[in-house]
């Protein structure tokens, strides 16, 4: 890779950043324009229009919007796309074009795209349809998993059209992997310039000596051999000398030096932020159904759980005080055939027999050479069509949640929750509204006060909140340290008038610490890496897991 040969620094070095930003700001600014650039937006900008592309690893709230809008400008695009979650089209065509558009030179034909939209099989040809000569992709990380079919969409459009621009945003690039956006660096920098490994088996070395592991995965790592001539000597505050840096800190100073890459490595928002555990007691019921669910590998339906994961899932919706039901019940010989094969299943993947790693491996295995479960299971699954409904066993999850919606101490707070059916059930108790999944929701949560209550999958994304809210209650703390970051970026961001964040998450039960610990792990794999300063690294957290 030509990368080597290439000059290395890191944006805020540059001499010359406080009269380049100067310098844009003029350029770019409509005449009755008030905004200014920050140095960052600067910096990313004379990135993107020298190496006509960028890699932009911006934490929440660095200013990704208006990059992603006058970039198209900048680049004198002929026809330029902007992929955007779906949820965040409405506010990327109502809000924040025309806001935007009062202060900045703006392209006036930029198409705005939701990425489900690029997913969809009638829009399998939509980039040929449209053309692009430049993408911008805004949180990107929705474009990191390599076999859905918008990746290989936009894949397969960047290798036929290599002349094609692509700018990729997020503050959030990567969930524990180099996998997760070395194709994305590719695309921004092209095969000359990425900092990443080009071939995936150089990738899958870096990665096994680089990635945050899950548990079942530390026999994996190996030694970072050739990886450490990234390594040079990095001043310790602590310490208050030089000392080695660590393999991740090496890659990160290669990755945040290279041309074309921009990250954030300080965190600029005024208001502390703080992690604290909400006390909350369940009933022994709840703590007894978890217990024999762990001892038992069975749901309280009568389920065979197939491995590790569903297992993790089931409790966490236990936590909340309820499980899916079937209505109506399964019958016996396609429960009995179900429970055999989750079984078979499980036991394969603890042995990990043949290198098999997830059920569907399993089951693609399986069909090749198949076994008395695999028979049963095959010839009866279909005759049954399983219909979930949430049983409740408690509220005492619901009652907590509305009582701190209506504390006058909250402040009028966010309760963030995963599954839907506590939302509702939260929104039928406290009075308050519930904003789900859907554009309707999406348009209608930028413009509410008071309390409410948030699907943290559909609205930890993109949304500026942090002038209405200063308070969240998250019910069911997110196992990977991305889903952190996004969710409590949406509160603790620039423009925060109060001096303190507050966060309240329940950990009465070991799902809820391993999935805490697990995001915390995360969270430090992320900011060793990229540079990229992560909430749950600065945060006061004042309990220990």
């Amino acid at each position: 890779m030509r990368i080597e040969r290439l000059p290395r620094r890191r944006w805020e070095d540059d001499p010359g950043l406080a009269q380049l930003t100067q310098d844009l700001t003029s350029v770019l600014k409509t005449p009755g324009g008030t905004q200014e650039l920050r140095p960052v937006q600067a910096a990313a900008l004379k990135d993107i229009y020298e190496v006509n592309g960028l890699l932009g690893v911006l934490a929440c709230g660095a200013g990704k919007t208006l990059l992603a809008h006058i970039a198209p400008f900048l680049l004198e695009a002929q026809r330029p796309v902007l992929f955007v979650p779906a949820s965040l089209r409405d506010k990327a065509l109502l809000k924040d074009i025309p806001t935007l558009r009062r202060h900045w030179k703006m392209h006036p034909n930029l198409a705005v795209i939701g990425y489900e939209e690029l997913s969809l099989a009638k829009n399998h040809d939509l980039l040929e349809m449209l053309r692009p000569d430049l993408i911008v992709a805004d949180e990107v990380s929705h474009l990191r998993n390599l076999k859905a079919g918008r990746t290989r969409r936009v894949a397969r459009y960047m290798k036929a059209n290599p002349a094609t621009k692509f700018i990729a945003l997020s503050g959030t690039m990567t969930k524990r992997s180099l996998k997760d956006y070395a194709h994305l660096s590719q695309f921004a920098l092209k095969v000359d310039y990425s900092p990443l490994p080009t071939t995936w088996r150089e990738l899958e070395s870096w990665a096994d000596a680089l990635d945050e592991k899950p548990d079942r995965d530390v026999g994996r790592i190996v030694p970072v051999g050739a990886l450490q001539s990234f390594c040079g000597a990095r001043f310790d505050e602590k310490l208050r000398k030089d000392r080695p840096e660590t393999p991740r800190e090496g890659f990160q100073r290669r990755l945040t030096e290279t041309p074309g890459v921009v990250a954030t490595g300080e965190n600029d928002v005024a208001a502390s932020l703080q992690i604290s555990e909400r006390k909350v007691v369940p009933p022994d019921k709840i703590l007894h159904m978890i217990s024999t669910m762990r001892a038992t590998w069975e749901t309280p339906n009568g389920d065979e759980i197939d491995e590790p994961m569903t297992l993790w899932r089931h409790a966490r919706e236990m936590a909340c005080g309820f499980f899916q039901r079937w209505i109506p019940g399964a019958p016996e010989p396609w429960l009995k055939a179900r429970r055999a094969w989750n079984k078979y299943v499980r036991t394969t993947l603890s042995t990990n027999r043949h290198g098999l790693d997830t059920p569907l491996q399993v089951w693609n295995e399986t069909e090749r050479n198949p076994t008395p479960e695999f028979e049963a299971w095959k010839a009866i699954k279909d005759t049954f069509e399983p219909n979930s409904v949430p049983q409740w066993e408690s509220d005492f999850l619901v009652v907590d949640a509305v009582r701190w919606l209506h504390d006058k101490n909250s402040g009028g707070g966010i309760v963030w929750v995963e599954h839907t059916a506590v939302g509702e059930a939260i929104a039928r108790k406290s009075g308050f509204p519930y904003f789900g999944g859907g554009a309707k929701a999406s348009r209608e949560i930028l413009f509410v006060k008071g309390p409410i209550i948030a699907s943290v999958h559909a609205h930890k994304m993109g949304k500026d909140l942090q002038d209405r809210w200063f308070r969240n209650y998250i019910t069911s703390p997110m196992p990977n340290g991305l889903a952190w970051e996004q969710a409590i970026s949406r509160t603790h961001r620039s423009g925060q008038p109060e001096d303190t964040v507050f966060v309240e998450v329940p950990l009465f039960c070991e799902e809820q610490r391993n999935s805490f610990r697990r995001a915390k792990n995360d969270a430090a794999y992320i900011e060793q890496t990229t540079g990229s300063k992560q909430r749950l690294c600065f945060a006061d957290i004042t309990f220990r897991v």
